[in-house]
């Protein structure tokens, strides 16, 4: 199987440009406004599997205080040197979204964040990294893509399970409290694939 490096290295610049910087941060801005409202201006905010820092790095310019996390270190050396280049308050970190709690202390978040994360791990793995980010931090932002329809299957080498969106809801994160959700189409610059937006309190 292909790591996450590679797989970035085949659709996009894993250094950014002047232009994609501008292209992801417009993404988050747009983004943020869905938000905004659970959200404090200043937020101190965990992004798990930040990769390349498309979102962690736009946000730490935006008045917030990031730290990104990711256990690819390829991906983490590209995503540090991006945050050099172009980001504001932000702090990229090597680890395991499993070892979170064992990393950082309760209540050390205001949110943790995830774009593209959750769909890679199995139903009972997903409600404990749901479960261990509430530790972390009273509310839990996470996007997921969604199957367009049933038993559908990306070709890019990469593990994930494609849900639709009643599937998420009703079943993999019942019992959560989801304060807001949308469907919405992903910004061309990451695929364009429709994707599910969850807000989560504790």
């Amino acid at each position: 199987m292909k790591t996450w490096f590679e797989a970035f290295k085949e659709s996009m610049n894993v250094i950014f440009t002047d232009e994609d910087f501008k292209r992801y941060l417009g993404n988050v801005k747009k983004d943020l406004r869905f938000y905004r409202k659970h959200l404090g201006k200043k937020a101190r905010i965990l992004d798990l599997g930040c990769g390349l820092g498309v979102t962690a790095v736009p946000l730490s310019t935006l008045g917030y205080e990031v730290v990104g996390i990711d256990n690819d270190r390829d991906v983490m050396g590209a995503a540090t040197v991006n945050a050099r280049n172009f980001g504001g308050s932000i702090e990229i970190k090597y680890g395991d979204i499993f070892d979170i709690n064992e990393i950082f202390e309760k209540d050390s978040f205001d949110a943790c964040i995830s774009g593209g994360l959750l769909e890679h791990f199995s139903e009972p793995e997903i409600k404990m990294l749901v479960d261990k980010q509430l530790i972390l931090a009273p509310l839990v932002i996470s996007s997921v893509p969604l199957a367009s329809y049933p038993d559908e299957v990306w070709d890019d080498g990469m593990q994930r399970n494609l849900w639709e969106a009643d599937y998420w809801i009703n079943n993999i994160l019942d019992g959560f409290n989801i304060v807001k959700h949308k469907e919405s189409k992903a910004s061309e610059t990451i695929g364009g694939f429709l994707e599910l937006t969850v807000i989560i309190e504790r």
